[in-house]
């Protein structure tokens, strides 16, 4: 049978149409690859001596009337923990309308100050202490048992998939564990958290390249400080509140409350910031 393929001057085959469009497509799919790799890989953070750092200082504060929440109902270790729990969803200071348990970060920061060396998530009182939860990914994650009863601490992704589950029975116990630095596919944003044997436990947890977050206090204020000079964003991230479904006693609540600031970081100066909640009007029944 006679080849027709066309032959080039050092004697090798010419490519027909369709290998050729093959090659292309493999050359896009390699192009494709390292712009990927070059977004994953990206710089981390880098810590450096922070000598003229400013800060920023602000509050966040409920407009309107406060609504009321149902408890959460306990089925385990009621001896202990109680029958009933005021739902942690909304706390808000009826003297000054600050909105306790509200995270404050700032996105995308490239160098700056040391984070700390551990953060703890403690469990007392048959509650998280720590109900929005944050830390940077790359220091130790210190879970305590502060309780003479079994809570498991479980982690979620932003699907719902399970990445951490720790049974811990014993008073006093403590387990360190370290998330992968760099966050997977579904690990970005806050996330939720819960014991799986209270069904009163629930928390949200957020992990950080970098320290530059708080979280508000009982009167709604925060304070992040060693900030390098420069333009920011500035998120204010609160929980939502409106129980949308039940699983075995548990609540589950709307979509979060979110409201940010593009803010200027002067050196060795103060930014005053206030965010204000809800962001959208929500009824409560009850």
């Amino acid at each position: 049978m006679k080849d027709n393929r066309k032959i080039t001057s050092e004697g090798g085959l010419l490519m027909t149409p369709k290998l050729s469009l093959a090659v292309r497509y493999i050359i896009f799919c390699m192009f494709l690859s390292l712009i990927i790799s070059s977004l994953v890989w990206a710089e981390p953070y880098q810590v450096i001596d922070v000598t003229n750092g400013g800060t920023i200082k602000g509050v966040t504060t409920w407009k309107g009337e406060i609504p009321d929440l149902p408890p959460v109902e306990i089925q385990i270790d009621t001896e202990l923990c109680g029958e009933e729990m005021p739902s942690q969803a909304l706390q808000i200071n009826p003297k000054n309308h600050g909105v306790r348990q509200v995270l404050v970060y700032l996105e995308r920061v490239e160098k700056g100050k040391a984070p700390a060396d551990k953060y703890w998530l403690q469990m007392v009182g048959c509650q998280f202490k720590q109900h929005v939860f944050p830390f940077v990914r790359s220091q130790v994650l210190a879970m305590v048992n502060a309780d003479p009863i079994l809570h498991n601490p479980h982690f979620f992704n932003a699907k719902n998939i399970s990445l951490l589950n720790i049974p811990m029975p014993t008073l006093n116990q403590e387990i360190g564990h370290k998330f992968l630095q760099l966050p997977g596919k579904h690990e970005k944003g806050i996330m939720r958290l819960q014991c799986d044997i209270h069904s009163n436990m629930n928390a949200y947890w957020a992990g950080f390249d970098h320290p530059y977050f708080a979280i508000t206090d009982a009167d709604g204020t925060f304070e992040i400080g060693g900030i390098p000079p420069g333009k920011y964003t500035v998120v204010a991230w609160h929980e939502g509140y409106r129980v949308i479904r039940e699983e075995s006693s548990r609540p589950f609540y709307d979509r979060p409350h979110i409201r940010q600031q593009e803010i200027e970081v002067k050196s060795n100066e103060s930014v005053d910031v206030h965010f204000e909640f809800p962001v959208r009007k929500v009824t409560i029944e009850y």
